[in-house]
């Protein structure tokens, strides 16, 4: 089980440092990626991933309302190999959508599982035309770093990595002040004198009575998932 703790507020805003010194699609989620026909999805027993994310757009419409929105990390776990790291930003014309509803809980599955009803495995980031919220080029160099080549040396697809199911999830609390700035190396990228603004977590509530799933939560979302492959049938899976 894992614990929130003050490093999920480091990884997502270390994840924005550049964006601190450097000066919607549908109810749910939004785009679903484009699957390779004859492709089927099929559950793994030895990958995890967890997700840390400020699920705070917009997305492509306009700059965040928050300076870590749309920012985040994943850590995938291969059992009995290893575990590879990367950050992130959330990729535009995604099943996230442009990220209006915050750490709404509700629409996990919406947005991160299903890509149909009853219908596990969406895809994290491609390949080919199964591109989604992470960038392909992460998702591809994180499968090679656990051994998993998602497409063969003529760049033909094997393998299209998907979330099977959610393990747990929760929203961590918006840092306050000092939270963000203690421990980042601030100090290495302005001017001593210089006291950095820390980033804002405005209240972005939804007037009205707006149905749970539409509704604006605030926080990070941490998301422990397992995960799955889709391929043509036949094909050997990790």
């Amino acid at each position: 089980m894992f614990k929130i703790t003050r490093a999920v507020v480091v990884l997502v805003t270390t994840a924005a440092l550049p964006l601190l010194v450097a000066a919607e699609a549908t109810a749910g989620g939004g785009f679903f990626p484009n699957l390779p026909v004859g492709f089927v999805f099929t559950p793994s027993s030895t990958f995890i991933a967890t997700i840390v994310l400020d699920p705070n757009g917009p997305v492509s419409t306009a700059a965040p309302a928050t300076l870590t929105g749309t920012f985040g990390s994943i850590t995938i776990t291969r059992v009995d190999t290893g575990t590879a790291v990367s950050a992130f930003q959330v990729q535009a014309d995604s099943s996230l959508g442009e990220l209006r509803f915050g750490c709404n809980l509700n629409s996990t599955n919406a947005r991160f599982v299903q890509v149909a009803q009853n219908q596990p495995g969406m895809p994290l980031g491609g390949p080919s035309t199964a591109s989604n919220w992470l960038a392909t080029d992460v998702t591809l160099k994180l499968f090679n770093q656990l051994g998993v080549a998602l497409v063969d040396q003529t760049n033909t697809v094997r393998l299209i990595p998907g979330i099977a199911s959610v393990i747990q999830q929760s929203c961590a609390p918006f840092p306050k002040k000092s939270q963000v700035l203690d421990g980042l190396p601030l100090s290495e990228l302005v001017d001593k004198h210089i006291t950095p603004l820390p980033p804002t977590y405005p209240d972005l509530t939804i007037p009205g009575n707006p149905s749970p799933t539409q509704q604006w939560f605030p926080g990070f979302l941490v998301l422990e998932v397992s995960l799955g492959f889709w391929a043509l049938p036949g094909t050997p899976l990790p």
